[in-house]
């Protein structure tokens, strides 16, 4: 069969279908692969250097934070990429400035939250610290981040985006483990962390500005702001119901159970975390894609690619799951066996439809995979309430999968119907 307007012929056997896809791919398959195997040394020195309480600790608090920023910025490359399609004015500058805004509101929203935790007795703290007031200032200038994101998956130039975020990753990589390894304490994670938001924030700010000039006129920031309103609003919806059981699952692990327990589940979480770098990986492609294809096969790519990935990942786990767990982060996190066979049910599930998402954002769907996020919020909190007390983080392992489940359940019915 011809894949259309990609320039590439994807003939009908498996393994040229799956060879093809990989050549496409290639890019930002290595560097997701580069992505998660730092990650993945990362997890072994800090699990180790620090214990499960106080990884665990750390989970709660950078759960808090991811979720309230992420609440305004996440995914906020799809409005740049939907603005880059309609609209050709220059609007790079106010987009920039756009999130730095955002950032500003988040950070504020931690505060206010970190606050009320701690005057409710809920952390174990009597003042919010001054690492981790350094790194919620700091997490301000990572928003720049998403306007990259946007505008080189617009481009199809997934070779530099591919670049960058490996980059990224390797700065942060670099700064966490030597300061760790200099002095393994729960403030050092922080302040790593910290440098590296501010230093991939300014620079890519810069190089956005700078690569991208040219002659159009300037879209001013409240121009952009009103042109944006209506996207803005959507993406906004839909990611906020997504992000809370996906950054909330460590928090009430910690609220309502312990420290300790929090950090066993986040290492379960961690290490199935490589297939999300997949999911990553596909996306930006996947979305050029359909760009440029309005009638993209999507049973080709699960059956005959996605779905023996799948398999390979399943045998891999449960032959080695013990195994890594042990060489990963050591004998003390050996509880997350279960939790990460849980987890692994629902990512897969995920995996195997990743495409729903972005077919519904380029089809003006977008408000149809909100739904299914009500839907996947709705099953992990009732599931969630229901199970945290008997089964700690097991429970909240099961009701993560649950709902993953039931979302993606419901967009391929919402696509098969729409198709």
């Amino acid at each position: 069969m011809a894949c259309k307007g990609s320039g590439v012929q994807i003939p009908s056997a498996p393994q040229k279908d799956m060879k093809n896809f990989f050549l496409e791919t290639k890019e930002l398959l290595f560097s997701q692969g580069v992505i998660a195997l730092l990650a993945i040394i990362q997890i072994r020195i800090v699990a180790q250097s620090l214990g499960p309480d106080v990884y665990g600790r750390i989970g709660v608090y950078w759960g808090i934070i991811a979720l309230c920023f992420r609440l305004l910025n996440s995914r906020n490359s799809d409005l740049i990429l939907i603005n880059l399609r309609s609209f050709k004015s220059n609007f790079l500058r106010s987009a920039i400035l756009f999130e730095i805004v955002l950032g500003l509101m988040s950070s504020l929203f931690v505060y206010s939250l970190f606050l009320i935790s701690i005057n409710l007795g809920l952390l174990d703290l009597s003042t919010i610290p001054i690492y981790l007031l350094f790194f919620i200032t700091s997490r301000i200038f990572l928003n720049v981040l998403e306007v990259f994101k946007g505008v080189y998956t617009h481009k199809g130039n997934l070779k530099l985006y591919s670049l960058i975020e490996g980059l990224s990753n390797l700065i942060r990589f670099t700064l966490v483990v030597s300061f760790i390894i200099s002095n393994p304490q729960i403030d050092s994670f922080f302040y790593a962390l910290s440098i590296h938001n501010i230093l991939i924030g300014i620079t890519i700010s810069i190089f956005l500005v700078f690569k991208n000039r040219n002659n159009e006129s300037a879209m001013s920031f409240f121009e952009y702001c009103k042109f944006s309103k209506k996207d803005f609003i959507k993406i906004r919806t839909d990611q906020s119901v997504g992000l809370i059981p996906a950054h909330l699952d460590v928090v009430v692990i910690g609220y309502f159970a312990d420290f300790y327990s929090a950090g066993i589940y986040r290492i379960a979480k961690k290490l199935v975390e490589p297939i999300n770098y997949l999911i990553v990986s596909f996306s930006p492609w996947m979305l050029n894609k359909i760009t440029e294809e309005h009638k993209y096969n999507f049973r080709i790519l699960t059956i005959k690619i996605l779905f023996p990935m799948s398999l390979a990942i399943v045998f891999g786990y449960l032959f080695f799951g013990n195994q890594l767990i042990r060489l990963i982060a050591g004998s003390e996190y050996q509880d997350s066996f279960l939790p990460l066979t849980i987890l692994l049910v629902g990512y897969l599930t995920y995996l195997l439809t990743f495409w729903t998402r972005h077919y519904l954002l380029l089809n003006e769907l977008i408000l149809k995979h909100t739904v299914g996020r009500v839907y996947n919020l709705l099953t992990f909190l009732i599931l969630s309430a229901l199970l945290i007390r008997t089964h700690s983080f097991n429970g909240i392992a099961f009701s993560i999968t649950a709902g993953m489940i039931v979302q993606k359940i419901y967009e391929v019915m919402i696509y098969i119907k729409n198709k």
